[in-house]
């Protein structure tokens, strides 16, 4: 072969690897897809979003996750716009599913309330006290005020028997609960202790502990009908990260309160978060999905605030789709995957 020809060949050949390489480089990055999550806090609740990040599971995914901190009212609003694909703030979602919104909830990492009821009354002893009194709570319609109705519910009483006031967040709440100018208010266990060593409790008594008695879907993912409807093997792989995270948060206590501080940004010491920790952890659902009981009574509670007929409620297929969340755990299963440190 002439010299002139061999290294006209060798020239196409390097420039075709390298057109190749190229190619696949740009299908690699191209891969990675910008996706918004929006969170409503840093708190450990929201700690398979973070460990997701941090050991790349969401990246093996093909996923560049940018965090939007919002409201449950402004993520479920950008939610149906198409602004975010995927929110965190089921309660949210789910009241807007309940009038008719094209969302569906996929992924329940918590199930169980950490929620209380104090008082500083004296007579008020039991759940039964409670009737024809006003309750202190976050906000109308909140998980708060569903959690309360289903412990009346739970305890035979009719959630309407009982005052909801509506306290709001942060110092404003817990100066309302320091004065004792309501017979009783809910608050977390996060708050007992706050208040505990504010001195707000030396003259108060728990009332009920919801932490046994309640089954509820906390901080549940929720996505757009037509996200899954397009591209379900996406919001799929979006959910096998999640989980995978779930998963991680629940056998590394250590490295997981690490992560969280670290998206904290300083808002919330090491220590702070390792006791949200042990609250949160201890309220894990069955591999991030709840019984179809649990749906149901949370569908039939909304209702009672929503002024919904019962047999107008929409049925769980509407609200919820699970079926996602319960492949990925098989798979996972089959797999034999373990998370490492």
């Amino acid at each position: 072969m002439e010299t002139s020809k061999f290294i006209s060949m060798t020239r196409w050949l390097l420039g075709g690897l390298l057109v190749a390489a190229v190619s696949l480089f740009s299908a690699s990055a191209s891969a990675q897809q910008k996706t918004r999550v929006a969170l409503a806090s840093s708190s450990v609740n929201y700690a398979p979003y973070f460990i997701g990040i941090e050991k790349g599971y969401y990246k093996e995914e093909g996923f560049d996750i940018e965090i939007v901190k919002a409201t449950g009212a402004a993520s479920t609003a950008a939610l149906l716009s198409g602004d975010i694909p995927y929110s965190t703030s089921g309660a949210a979602a789910m009241s807007a599913a309940m009038k008719g919104a094209p969302v569906k909830l996929i992924f329940f990492p918590w199930d169980r309330p950490t929620f209380q009821i104090w008082s500083t009354t004296p007579a008020i002893k039991t759940m039964q006290d409670l009737k024809g009194k006003s309750i202190g709570i976050q906000a109308r319609g909140d998980t708060f005020e569903i959690a309360l109705r289903m412990a009346l519910m739970a305890n035979k009483m009719d959630p309407n028997s009982i005052g909801y006031t509506a306290l709001g967040y942060g110092s404003g709440r817990f100066a309302t609960i320091m004065s004792g100018s309501l017979p009783a208010a809910m608050i977390s266990r996060v708050d007992v202790e706050k208040l505990r060593e504010m001195g707000a409790l030396d003259r108060g008594h728990m009332v009920y502990d919801m932490y046994d008695a309640i089954r509820m879907p906390l901080t549940s993912l929720a996505v757009p009908d037509a996200l899954i409807k397009k591209d379900r093997e996406r919001v799929k792989a979006f959910t096998r990260a999640s989980i995978k995270a779930f998963r991680y948060a629940q056998v590394f206590k250590e490295q997981t309160i690490d992560i969280v501080t670290k998206y904290n940004e300083g808002n919330a010491s090491r220590d702070v978060v390792a006791e949200n920790y042990e609250d949160v952890i201890a309220t894990k659902s069955e591999n991030g999905t709840v019984p179809v009981s649990a749906m149901e009574i949370e569908i039939a509670v909304r209702g009672q605030i929503m002024e919904i007929p019962p047999d107008k409620l929409p049925k769980v297929e509407k609200i919820f789709d699970l079926s996602m969340a319960e492949e990925v755990n098989k798979e996972l299963d089959a797999s034999g995957w373990k998370p490492t440190p």
